[in-house]
């Protein structure tokens, strides 16, 4: 194998969307492995889910759908994409709650809601398109080396083990990066004791491009719009209570969701097959080293509650992008500490805020004392009849702000 420029440890939604905004320009040669075979594409199917693409769905703030648009997939995506155009947000048996509309904000919507198994088609197929990327499915890195010049992954690909080398190494292969263990890279790591119960529902009435946020005793509970008036549930339950809901009927559960969220949306009639996933933060304790970048959940993962962790992801993406673009035109080392420590600075106030807001929402919505509880809805109340706040809290969900 020749040599790639950058070589991209990880298939999932950020490495290949990283791959595609290198793409952009010729001088770069990208190599992308990924462990998991990926199976035949099908213009008419979502691709199978598997760890990178999975039951769960996106919430695309308008900032990453401008990136996409960018990048000429937007009308591929948009088939399989519904817009938010109203929010809602309620915490149950309380009385706060408040509520965004697009048209009041002068926008379009808040962005759009697409499941993983289709996004990670049509990112895959425009990978696959571009003569200057590479992709190594079904290939286990086994070694990492970093010496002045370059980063060599030693890998096992079909049967033998062979060696990529470039100056330039990024590990974007999940929480649980192996990248990240072989850099000398420690992580901290808070478990939620929480599991997102993940599926979807149909209602008897029609969604209008609602997204709700519930937040109920057991923990946050999103509804999202999707195409055909389906609905995407990321219900948020203590560690253990998820497998009885996964194991009942589905009467049992459309009635156990009924009695959590309430009657705003409708009365659930039909549910899909149930999946559970545990909830933990992860924060890499470096993100730039010589010769490498950490990015995406290898970087930081973030609780579901606010729909920001992929958005965030893109938003490092894209000044990693602008950083390396800028250096190959000067013609400079894109393996450079300076640069890629530069980087990482430049990213922080922005990683840093989402990850306190994030969190904090968690916390503060899981203590049940009753003044806090009292000042929550009050807030929400407050935040309802506030046309700046609501302006400056819809532009930071939207990724305009960053």
């Amino acid at each position: 194998m020749s040599n790639p420029h950058i070589l991209i440890i990880g298939g999932g939604m950020v490495g290949l969307t990283l791959a595609l905004l290198l793409s952009q320009r010729a001088e770069f040669d990208i190599t992308l492995v990924e462990a998991v075979p990926l199976p035949p594409l099908n213009p008419d199917e979502p691709l199978p889910y598997r760890p990178s693409f999975d039951a769960r769905n996106t919430a695309l703030s308008r900032k990453t759908v401008t990136t996409y648009r960018e990048l000429g997939l937007w009308d591929d995506l948009q088939t399989h994409a519904t817009p938010i155009h109203h929010i809602h947000i309620s915490e149950q048996h309380s009385f706060g709650i408040a509520r965004l509309h697009a048209e009041e904000e002068g926008i379009e919507s808040f962005g759009q809601v697409i499941e993983n198994a289709w996004l990670g088609l049509v990112l895959l197929r425009a990978v696959k398109s571009k003569s200057n990327i590479r992709v190594l499915d079904g290939a286990k890195l086994t070694q990492l080396q970093i010496n002045e010049q370059q980063a060599t992954a030693t890998i096992n690909y079909q049967g033998q083990e062979q060696q990529l080398s470039a100056p330039l190494l990024v590990a974007a292969d999940g929480a649980d990066s192996l990248c990240r263990q072989l850099l000398g890279v420690t992580a901290t790591s808070h478990d939620y004791q929480q599991t997102a119960l993940v599926t979807t529902v149909a209602t008897h009435l029609a969604h209008q491009q609602t997204a709700f946020e519930r937040f109920t005793a057991s923990g946050p509970l999103a509804l999202l719009p999707l195409p055909d008036d389906r609905r995407s549930i990321v219900w948020t339950l203590p560690k253990g209570e998820e497998q009885a809901l996964i194991d009942c009927s589905d009467e049992q559960f459309l009635s156990a969701l009924q009695q959590a969220f309430g009657n705003r949306a409708g009365k659930f009639i039909r549910t899909g097959k149930r999946f559970a996933y545990p909830l933990k933060q992860v924060l890499a304790q470096s993100q730039a080293l010589p010769r490498a970048v950490i990015l995406g959940n290898a970087a930081h993962t973030l609780h579901p509650v606010a729909g920001q962790g992929f958005n965030l992801c893109l938003r490092d993406c894209l000044a990693l992008t602008t950083r390396l673009q800028q250096q190959v035109q000067a013609q400079g080392d894109i393996g450079d500490l300076a640069l890629l420590k530069d980087y990482e600075q430049a990213r922080i106030a922005d990683q840093q805020r989402v990850i306190r807001f994030c969190d904090g929402v968690v916390r503060g919505f899981s203590n049940r004392q009753p003044m806090l509880r009292l000042a929550r809805n009050v807030g929400l109340l407050a935040f309802d009849l506030l046309p700046h706040a609501k302006q400056t809290v819809a532009n930071y969900a939207m990724g305009l702000r960053a």
